[in-house]
């Protein structure tokens, strides 16, 4: 764990791999994430309707997957890791005004929520 899922509109372009490759690096650092659980993708929506439906707008969601236990602290850092990250990467989006950014954490119920990690 975590599954980190970034969702976002098609008109969005970013450095995705770096975007990945620097937000699992400080989750790692928190102590609160290993590195051999971390699982990133992007998940593009090609239609999409924002506000009025104006096609200059963004969107992007981070979705952290983690397994329960962690802190509320943790987790509030978790959220605000990512939302530092996506305002650096996105911040000419930001300052243009022309995008809705978010976090959302969701937790994994031991026990339900099952894992198989065949890569180690």
């Amino acid at each position: 764990m975590p599954h980190i899922k970034l969702e976002c509109t098609a008109n969005v372009k970013m450095d995705f791999q770096g975007f990945f490759k620097a937000l699992c690096q400080q989750l790692v650092a928190t102590g609160h994430a290993p590195k051999l659980g971390m699982k990133c993708r992007l998940v593009v929506a090609d239609t999409f309707y924002i506000i009025d439906g104006n096609p200059d707008y963004k969107m992007v969601n981070l979705l952290f997957s983690l397994r329960e236990g962690r802190s509320k602290e943790t987790l509030a850092n978790f959220s605000q890791i990512g939302m530092d990250l996506l305002e650096n990467y996105l911040k000419e989006e930001v300052k243009a005004k022309k995008i809705i950014v978010s976090t959302e954490i969701k937790e994994l119920i031991k026990g339900q929520d099952l894992t198989k990690n065949a890569i180690r």
